[in-house]
């Protein structure tokens, strides 16, 4: 008798129930996740009151980044408002829209329950936990980097619809760049692998892939244009990312192992150390592996070596390796529910290693949507313990603030007004954020070259207009900005406790008749000159 049929009718029946759990976790997964952020008690990180501040200004590039997190941010305010709910709304999407690719790839690898825990362990690291819940560059990223990674794989299974995931590839990397330089580095490893694997090496000498890159990178072109128009600010700015510190060589090394340490936390341990073994065995066996898996070692092994070497030279962000993990752990559920062989690697394969790294990831994942409220009840706000410690207290002190200027001048709080800070671009950012009135701030400093946006945009035109200007607690106003005003009245000063020892503290004044940012320059310089 033949049991194909009933085989291929359980198969199909063991997919669909696979599918159905990832897909009730993704959007469960989603829904509490949006939840949790209308819920959440912590106030906005400085990047991500920065980016805001970016997205009030929406152009073709920034200071430090290509401009898509300003406009995602600047479409989800100008729906729902300016509040920290539609500033991190998009983060929450994206971060866990990740996953759904991510669950893609393992299934059209593999199969349905390798693509369930692939997503299960990626959404257990506090990594990703976090990216979810704060709107920096990364969950925008990560969400292009999954999506374009899954969208190669098709375009490279050569089917009739290639023609479709050949548009689809391009324009993810181009969105993806659009997001983040480090994008490129999906077609650098991409390339890599069509290289190093004999059943696609020919791909090198056809058109398609070169149209791919070329088009991702035409998305560049209003980036390039502005940074052309800017200096190459970006470019200076990135750059600058690759400067070794002037240290010793077992400095070098204690700090590449306290990278190493840290990712153990950011992936959770057992999911992470599952990464480094198959990850390494990998390579090993990298001529003896198949397609599927060189391709994922192409994308997550061989790009974390080059990283790991790099810590060797400079301190690292945790977040630079985190494209290559939806990949690698991808890998290591194929390995442990015995899809992929390494008979080198001295540990057993098992779906308990993955039950035992999902429930290790679950409990880092539950201390980091825990942490938030319960550093209060117990007494630990601003304690050596308060890993949130920069995001409190900036809400209290922009409504201190704003309702401070409000009573000076007898008006609305949400009378527009203009600022002018000399204490650096997080408190202008967070004032500008949590003021009622929203204002517009410029940045005064000291710098040669530009260090930030602020620097970029430079200050305000015109003469005979009032400002607040805003310094730290104690800090005198530069002298040639002082000069610049024809009165400059100190208001109360502000002041929000964020724990023991620790406060936000600033002095406003009241400025009349600034007779113009380039005049003010000149004062400070004039001054520098004299001080040399």
């Amino acid at each position: 008798m033949n049991n194909e049929p009933s085989s291929s009718l359980a198969d199909a029946d063991d997919s669909a129930r696979w599918t159905r759990r990832s897909l009730m976790l993704i959007a469960g997964l989603a829904i509490f996740r949006v939840l949790y952020l209308a819920l959440d008690p912590f106030d906005l990180v400085h990047d991500e009151a920065y980016y805001w501040d970016w997205s009030r200004q929406l152009d073709y590039g920034y200071y430090s980044k290509p401009p898509m997190i300003a406009w995602i941010i600047g479409l989800s305010t100008r729906l729902l408002g300016n509040s920290e709910f539609a500033v991190r709304l998009p983060a929450a999407l994206l971060g866990t829209g990740s996953l759904l690719f991510v669950f893609l790839l393992a299934k059209r690898m593999y199969n349905a329950q390798v693509g369930f825990w692939a997503a299960l362990l990626v959404a257990m690291t506090p990594g990703n936990g976090a990216m979810s819940l704060l709107m920096t560059i990364d969950s925008p990223f990560l969400f292009f980097w999954s999506a374009a990674m899954y969208a190669f794989w098709r375009l490279l299974e050569r089917k009739e619809d290639r023609w479709r995931w050949l548009i689809a590839t391009t324009v993810l990397i181009g969105l993806g760049l659009l997001t983040k330089q480090t994008m490129a580095g999906l077609l650098v490893f991409g390339g890599l692998f069509v290289l190093l694997s004999k059943e696609d090496r020919f791909e090198a000498i056809r058109p398609g892939l070169y149209v791919c890159a070329a088009g991702a990178i035409l998305f560049l072109a209003p980036v390039l244009y502005w940074n052309y128009q800017h200096d190459w600010i970006t470019l200076q700015h990135t750059s600058e990312h690759f400067q070794a510190e002037p240290v010793s060589a077992l400095r070098r090394v204690v700090i590449s192992l306290e990278f190493v340490g840290g990712l153990f936390g950011v992936i959770s341990p057992v999911t992470f150390f599952l990464v480094l073994a198959v990850g390494a065995f990998g390579l090993a066996a990298f001529r003896q592996v198949g397609r599927r898996e060189r391709f994922l070692l192409c994308l997550s092994a061989l790009p974390m070596l080059l990283v790991f070497g790099l810590s060797l030279k400079q301190r690292l962000e945790l977040n630079w390796p985190a494209p290559f993990f939806g990949a690698a752990i991808i890998l290591v559920a194929a390995w442990a529910l015995g899809h992929v062989s390494l008979p080198r690697l001295p540990m057993k394969p098992g779906e308990w290693r993955l039950r035992m790294a999902a429930g290790a990831g679950a409990v880092c994942l539950a201390v980091t949507y825990a942490i938030p409220f319960t550093l209060t009840p117990l007494g630990l706000n601003g304690s050596p313990v308060d890993v949130i410690v920069r995001l409190r207290g900036w809400e209290e002190l922009g409504e201190k603030v704003g309702g401070e200027v409000a009573t000076e001048e007898n008006a609305s709080p949400e009378m527009p007004i203009e600022m002018i800070v000399t204490a650096g671009r997080a408190i202008a950012s967070e004032l500008a954020f949590y003021m009622p009135q929203h204002p517009k701030v410029y940045v005064w400093d000291n710098n040669t070259v530009p260090l930030s946006q602020y620097d970029v945009w430079g200050g305000p035109q015109g003469e005979g207009r009032d400002f607040l200007v805003v310094t730290y607690q104690d800090q005198e106003v530069p002298a040639a900005l002082r000069l610049a005003f024809e009165t400059l009245t100190p208001l109360p000063d502000v002041e929000v406790e964020v724990g023991p020892n620790r406060k936000h503290a600033v002095t406003v004044y009241q400025g009349t008749n600034f007779r113009g940012w380039s005049i003010a320059k000149q004062l400070q310089t004039g001054q520098s000159t004299l001080r040399r």
